[in-house]
């Protein structure tokens, strides 16, 4: 079967974030992926491409991939009894009250939020996180690099007075110096 991220489960929807209006796109499969962005197609391509990333992540890297949730159908309606003991019940409900919602939300942010990690997701933004970090390391690696092959001939004059850091490179017939501070 091929790889459709339109199957996973995108809902769009037109919000106030941090006083803006914005359309704000959320995948049920991926509980970490947010798009805030000012049109309806902007969010959904950015949905959409942060889905495909994640996929290509996840082949590189050889880690699950979650797939797309079933078609809702009537088998499902959405309404489960669930039986907790006394002292988890406070405790959900304490929490949900210091959160502001109702127990049911509050278990059903849970739940959804267990079932995401469950599905191998936090494996993909882990690989997506370490990929990120290797692709800095190397652009400062190669700044750092860069910096050294051109300060090579830099030499170091002593000054009478003493700054606070390293002032700025000058050129002197031709080399270039760095101001270093005094020592006493």
């Amino acid at each position: 079967m091929n790889f459709d991220p339109e199957s996973y489960t995108i809902t769009i929807r037109k919000e106030e974030c941090y006083g803006e209006i914005l359309y704000v796109g959320r995948v049920a499969e991926f509980p970490n992926i947010n798009a805030f962005e000012e049109t309806f197609e902007a969010a959904r391509a950015l949905i959409l491409d942060a889905i495909q990333t994640l996929k290509k992540i996840a082949v590189e890297t050889q880690a699950d991939f979650p797939a797309p949730y079933p078609a809702p159908s009537d088998e499902f309606s959405g309404r489960v009894t669930l039986r907790l003991p006394r002292s988890l019940h406070a405790k959900v409900s304490r929490i949900a009250a210091q959160d502001d919602v109702s127990v049911n939300q509050f278990l059903v942010t849970a739940i959804a939020s267990y079932v995401g990690e469950a599905d191998g997701i936090s494996r993909v933004v882990s690989a997506a996180v370490s990929l990120i970090e290797n692709v800095v390391s190397n652009a400062m690696t190669n700044v750092v690099t860069t910096v050294a092959t051109h300060w090579r001939t830099a030499q170091f004059i002593k000054n009478s007075v003493t700054p606070s850091i390293v002032s700025q490179p000058y050129d002197l017939s031709g080399q270039l110096y760095l101001t270093c501070p005094a020592t006493t």
